[in-house]
């Protein structure tokens, strides 16, 4: 399978010592970016913060997008600079970025997240700390859901511009089984999070893969981003807050079996999408 999305690699990307350039600049680059986001962390109070967890949890989910957005900002641009590619080839084949594929998987994911948190509870005994209705005032919760909201989109689509993006191309580069590219873009996202509890990584590898999935079928990130954000964005407001303090993920069989399918669905999902895109370019390509 050749995905459009692959249709901007070039011979600079095979380049092996192009390749070494990339790794070994792309950090500093991204240490570079990071000051003013140091500056603005700090602003941020990014110390020990003090109030109610809501509080401290958009303060902390803030931070960590500034963080992550500097990270993909020097990854683009020093693949930008090594490989002399738009940066918008890491993100979308298409002519401009697909707002609407993002909506779309936003749109899909969040009640099969919603199910399965449901089943999670009703079958496995687990107990959600369902954040959003936390004794606090109406505007702490408001200004909770619009930093999550903001600070997981811009999260959510730092990974996707580094996972599905850069290095799903690069891997690409090299080998077109897509079992390879698509398994090791999974891996590679679950080692990313420094949760090394089995069950955790094998849950993260599943949705890393599902993700590089929607990526290739679709030619761009969008969908990804949005599904990303989706789940984040459940489990930020009804499973617990995310906070600097919380334990190493742990997770057992109902979270590898629950990612099981919403890997699965998202995979139907795209391949619906999939199929009525090509569907709709022949109807318009065909002769009356």
């Amino acid at each position: 399978m050749i995905s459009p999305f692959f249709h901007a690699l070039s011979v600079r990307d095979r380049q092996w010592g192009r390749v070494a350039i990339m790794l070994g600049t792309a950090p500093v680059a991204g240490v570079l970016i990071s000051f003013p986001v140091m500056i603005a962390l700090f602003a941020l109070g990014g110390g020990e913060p003090e109030g109610p967890r809501l509080q401290r949890s958009a303060l902390f989910v803030l931070q960590t997008a500034l963080g992550l957005g500097s990270l993909a900002a020097g990854v683009v641009l020093t693949a930008w600079l090594i490989f002399g590619r738009p940066v918008a080839t890491w993100v979308t084949a298409a002519p401009r970025f697909r707002k609407s594929l993002l909506v779309l998987g936003a749109a899909a994911t969040l009640p099969a997240v919603g199910l399965l948190m449901a089943i999670d509870a009703l079958a496995f005994g687990a107990t959600p700390q369902l954040p959003i209705l936390d004794a606090v005032g109406l505007d702490l919760k408001l200004g909770y859901v619009c930093a999550v909201v903001v600070g997981l989109l811009v999260a959510a689509a730092a990974e996707e511009v580094v996972f599905r993006g850069y290095i799903l191309q690069q891997t690409a580069a090299f080998t077109r089984n897509v079992w390879v590219i698509v398994g090791l873009n999974g891996v590679l996202f679950a080692l990313f999070h420094l949760e090394f509890d089995p069950s955790a990584l094998a849950a993260r590898a599943l949705a890393g893969a599902a993700f590089a999935w929607a990526a290739l079928r679709l030619g761009g990130l969008e969908f990804a981003i949005g599904a990303h954000l989706a789940t984040n964005l459940m489990l930020a407001l009804f499973q617990a807050p995310m906070l600097p303090d919380d334990p190493a993920a742990s997770g057992g069989l109902d979270e590898v079996l629950g990612e099981v399918a919403l890997a699965a669905y998202t995979v139907a999902i795209v391949e619906i999408l999939y199929r009525r895109r090509r569907d709709r370019a022949e109807a318009i390509s065909s002769p009356a």
